[in-house]
């Protein structure tokens, strides 16, 4: 009796024991929740923390609206010297608050004649005519031209007159109706449907698809000519390439669900004949991308730091010499505040440009081999300066090796290669500003368009920036030069010799459209 009284003790006491462990399980796990959410909550804020710090540092850049304009050297600076001023402008006796007055000799004038009307003119004497301008806008016009063809019977046979060549096949669109499109779309960035609203408001009614086809189909005529604008882009000594992006609309989803990535737009520029090349290739960046579009090359290539421009510097391209990038290696340093050394090197960086433009190629007299000769005096010296600074930060150990300023340093180190190339000589620019400038229409495009239709939208981008960028190059009124080359090329033969373009790419073109007149 009494040992089955201590086995039911046993027992109870051993069904407490389970019932604690089972509390105190139930507690262990409450706090393994309570640890990984705390881990996690570690995590987002770091995370938080550092996209604020990089969302504070885009806003104070913003709020600094910096640019990348050389300053001037103060006086007190002991390598500063005086630049040569200027003539200026001496304004008209008649005033216009000393503003110059622009004649506009190129407006079609009117002649009105405007009498006195107050008071009769019997018995008066003529004295003189006293000119007053008014410059007016009249609003755009479509003008629809009806080509009533006559046709006529001689014995037995039908003569008929001939209407203009139409550009696209089955379309009563002139070549300057596409130029119109082509030079608001691709040269001041105006999407498809506002041009559409524009050419409606101005009384013609015509859908944005209609202006989208008779752009895309226009490419057909182009196919050649672009091409024929590559090789002659390569016939240059020294070139500039770079890449940029624009969203275009594919048939896979990303990560976000949406039918959209980026396309890469690749541009070549050739310095000495104006004329610049654009290539979209599915929107590749691939390296074979870039094979394919230098293919042949043999001269000066100027770019950035990319993996792929940096192997034309290896030796992997025969004939082809790489130069650096100035303002790519600047703008690292730029970013940096508060720094003596990144300010000390951002200044003998600002010093070479400072002694570059001294002179300017083409003006006074001053030829590439004067530049050349100056190029040889100033700057050896201020690269050397510079090397040996960006050596001491390298070699520092009180430099952090993740901080930005070692960033900016080890960019410069890995370029610097290719710097001295820059000024060996008298025509390479300092950067590849004007390239980049050149792309801001892509920028501005992206901004205005958000994305490409397809990878056809893409190369059709391309063909129209070539021609329109290289115009403005060569400084000819790009309405003007589509108009006449479509025109003219539509009823080419698809093989048609590329010689045969040669002449019509906007470095020759106007010289070709006199001979023709």
């Amino acid at each position: 009796m009494l040992l089955q009284r201590q086995l039911e003790v046993s027992q109870a006491t051993i069904d407490g024991l389970r019932t604690a462990m089972r509390s105190m399980e139930s507690t262990i796990e409450d706090l393994r929740k309570t640890i990984r959410s705390l881990e996690q909550a570690l995590l987002d804020k770091g995370i938080e923390t550092a996209k604020a710090k990089r969302t504070l540092k885009n806003v104070a850049a913003l709020m600094e609206k910096h640019n990348e304009r050389q300053p001037q050297p103060s006086e007190s600076d002991p390598e500063f010297t005086p630049k040569k001023e200027k003539p200026r402008y001496d304004p008209k006796s008649r005033g216009n608050n000393g503003a110059r007055r622009f004649t506009h000799m190129e407006c079609e004038e009117r002649l009105i004649i405007d009498e006195p009307e107050e008071v009769g003119l019997d018995g008066a004497r003529f004295l003189k005519y006293k000119d007053s301008i008014r410059y007016c806008v009249e609003p755009m016009k479509v003008i629809k031209e009806i080509h009533r063809v006559a046709l006529y019977s001689k014995d037995g046979t039908i003569i008929s007159g001939k209407a203009p060549f139409a550009p696209l096949q089955n379309s009563n669109f002139d070549g300057s109706f596409i130029a119109f499109c082509a030079q608001m779309h691709y040269m001041y960035s105006m999407p498809v449907n506002r041009i559409a609203s524009w050419l409606g408001d101005n009384n013609f009614r015509i859908g944005r698809g209609t202006i989208g086809s008779l752009l895309s189909k226009a490419t057909a005529v182009f196919a050649r000519l672009h091409e024929c604008l590559r090789l002659a882009v390569l016939e240059d000594s020294y070139i500039s390439g770079d890449e940029t992006f624009h969203k275009v609309r594919v048939e896979d989803k990303n990560e976000k669900g949406l039918k959209i990535k980026k396309g890469y737009i690749w541009d070549l520029v050739a310095h000495h004949l104006g004329l610049a090349y654009f290539c979209y290739s599915q929107g590749a960046r691939s390296e074979k991308v870039f094979e394919e579009i230098i293919e042949g090359y043999k001269g000066t290539f100027q770019s950035d730091a990319m993996p792929v421009y940096r192997k034309l510097g290896d030796g992997k391209y025969d004939g082809i010499t790489r130069i650096a990038c100035l303002q790519h290696i600047k703008r690292k340093f730029i970013e940096i505040k508060g720094i003596p050394d990144a300010a000390e090197i951002l200044r003998l960086f600002n010093l070479l440009y400072d002694r570059e433009h001294r002179h300017r190629t083409g003006h006074d007299g001053w030829t590439a081999e004067d530049n050349l000769k100056w190029r040889e005096v100033y700057a050896p010296p201020i690269l050397d300066r510079i090397k040996a600074r960006l050596d001491s930060v390298k070699t520092n150990p009180d430099v952090p090796k993740d901080s930005d300023l070692m960033g900016a340093v080890t960019y410069a180190l890995n370029e610097w290669e290719w710097v001295p190339g820059i000024f060996s000589g008298g025509d390479y620019d300092l950067d590849n500003n004007l390239i980049e400038r050149m792309q801001r229409l892509v920028s501005l495009l992206r901004r205005n368009s958000l994305f490409f239709g397809s990878h056809k939208g893409g190369e059709t981008a391309a063909m129209y920036l070539s021609l329109v960028v290289s115009c403005r190059l060569n400084g000819i009124n790009v309405m003007e030069y589509i108009t006449d080359i479509l025109n003219r090329c539509a009823s080419w033969c698809p093989a048609t010799p590329l010689e045969k373009y040669r002449d019509l790419l906007p470095d020759r073109w106007n010289q070709t459209k006199h001979d023709k007149e």
